[in-house]
């Protein structure tokens, strides 16, 4: 996109796109000559969703950003993490996966509005506006009470006991033992009628006396061993699942059940796993039937179906314009 050449093949493609999708800092598409008002001249249809750190609109639209440094900048690090530890980064790379959900989602509605107007326009996300949505209850807490919400650790802030606990052998477990029908069934299995106590009656009471309530449930855990103390739970209906480590959900026959690990063939590598599509349709089987494309593996189809010959590609491959 730094050559003449190269700009000049993304305006052919554009000229006969539905949409184009960008990531780079803010004004790098426009020193470009690619900003959204020259290519909406040339496709007054096009659908342009930028997506960027802090979006394309104020006074930070110019600063670059990554999960972790957005995790940070946008509070979700300052609640993550033990009551008296450091900030901590989330284990998934969430704002990422979700900013291109929300971008989609963006994309659709676009599509939707062209399609009933004939007017393409630009879509605007970014890992920010993912974050501050994300935050949910808690930023709606701190607007309504002004009250800043800290980490807690696999704790709820406004749920007791709902958090994880570790049984005898090491192992964890997390239990939601909240609403009060769970709850009478959490003390009844634990055998712990020291609990029936009245300030434990509601949520709201164990909540304002969580540190005592859940230091006499974890001591009653740490009695068990994991695998006797969730059949225990099941068979008294309390909510509860062991902390898996990433190869034990890989390998439960629940994940399998749900088709999420498909196999497709690669070019260089064979068959390989990949992770399977997160929603079922009755009319429909989407999936990954083949694998992500190599670097350039279609480039010679997607100029060929825009007009050019395979001279011309060749040219362009030669000035490494395209790979």
């Amino acid at each position: 996109l730094k050559s003449p050449d190269g700009v000049a093949v993304l305006k052919k493609l554009v000229a006969g796109a539905d949409v184009l999708i960008e990531n780079f800092r803010t004004g790098t598409m426009e020193s470009f000559g690619l900003g959204y008002d020259t290519l909406s001249a040339i496709n007054p249809g096009l659908i342009y969703c930028s997506v960027s750190a802090f979006g394309r609109t104020g006074p930070r639209k110019d600063g670059a950003g990554y999960e972790a440094l957005m995790q940070a900048f946008s509070g979700i690090m300052s609640i993550t993490g033990e009551p008296d530890g450091p900030p901590v980064r989330a284990g998934v790379s969430f704002l990422d996966l979700t900013t291109g959900i929300f971008s989609a989602f963006g994309i659709v509605n676009a599509l939707l509005y062209r399609a009933k107007t004939g007017l393409g326009q630009r879509v605007d996300g970014s890992l920010l506006e993912t974050a501050v949505t994300l935050l949910n209850y808690h930023a709606e807490g701190y607007l309504l009470t002004g009250a800043v919400p800290k980490p807690l650790g696999s704790a709820h802030p406004s749920l007791s006991p709902y958090r994880t606990f570790r049984c005898r052998d090491g192992q964890w477990v997390f239990i939601a033992g909240a609403n009060d029908r769970f709850w009478q069934k959490l003390v009844g299995a634990l055998d712990l009628p020291a609990l029936r106590d009245e300030r434990f009656a509601t949520n709201l009471g164990r909540v304002r006396h969580r540190a005592e309530l859940e230091a006499a449930v974890s001591k009653a855990i740490g009695a068990f061993d994991r695998e006797p103390l969730l059949k225990l739970l099941e068979d008294a209906g309390v909510p509860a699942t062991p902390v898996n480590t990433v190869d034990q959900v890989m390998n439960d026959p629940q994940t399998a059940a749900r088709q999420m690990i498909e196999r497709v063939l690669h070019p260089r590598l064979g068959e390989i796993p990949v992770i399977g599509t997160p929603v079922k349709f009755s009319r429909m089987r989407p999936g990954a039937r083949t694998p992500a494309p190599l670097q350039g593996e279609h480039t010679d189809q997607v100029l060929a179906e825009f007009g050019y010959s395979t001279d011309e590609i060749s040219t362009l491959r030669a000035k490494k314009v395209v790979r």
